[in-house]
């Protein structure tokens, strides 16, 4: 993912997705997918993260976690979703690792609006919403827990003694990005 090694701020690495995206074929939202307000999320993002190891502490032999990208009902609705788990393994290029986790905190599910927005924006385009549905989720993911794990997040408590912490970002059905390592 050229646009994740950049390490550029999230807002211009989506813009570029969407720049590419866009010279390839026209859509009405492509505007409506720039407007999206990433730095607000992502600081609840963060928060909702050190929330969860402060009241479930990761288990001292946790090397990695895989943050899910999934879809779960809630209030009747089917809704984009994420979740945290941790393993005791780590394979940078086979996600096997991931399924067996040893932390699985309380409150490990997210809901996150820009998710949403996203799901609602491209669902009007029936003809590429599967393709888009698996892309826009993704990327926004990735860049998301890359930017905030190299300038938001405090690493100490997820380190707790250990030299870093690896991080994957997937669809729960198998693709994923391996993001920043916390150290």
């Amino acid at each position: 993912m050229e646009v994740l090694d950049s390490k550029l701020p999230i807002k211009e690495s989506w813009n570029r997705i969407i720049n590419f995206h866009e010279s390839i074929i026209s859509k009405p939202y492509w505007s409506s997918l720039r407007q999206l307000d990433f730095e607000t999320e992502q600081d609840e993002i963060c928060s909702w993260l050190e929330q969860l190891v402060i009241k479930s502490p990761v288990p001292q032999n946790t090397v990695a976690f895989w943050v899910g990208i999934t879809k779960m009902k809630y209030k009747s609705k089917i809704l984009p979703a994420i979740y945290v788990v941790g393993s005791k393994s780590y394979d940078k290029d086979n996600i096997e690792w991931a399924c067996n986790p040893v932390y699985e905190p309380d409150n490990r599910y997210a809901l996150p609006e820009i998710l949403a927005e996203i799901d609602k924006i491209i669902k009007s385009d029936k003809g590429n919403y599967e393709f888009f549905d698996w892309l826009f989720p993704m990327a926004y993911c990735s860049l998301t827990f890359d930017e905030i794990i190299r300038s938001k997040l405090k690493k100490e408590l997820f380190l707790n003694g250990r030299k870093r912490m690896f991080i994957t970002v997937g669809h729960d059905e198998g693709d994923f990005v391996n993001v920043s390592t916390i150290e």
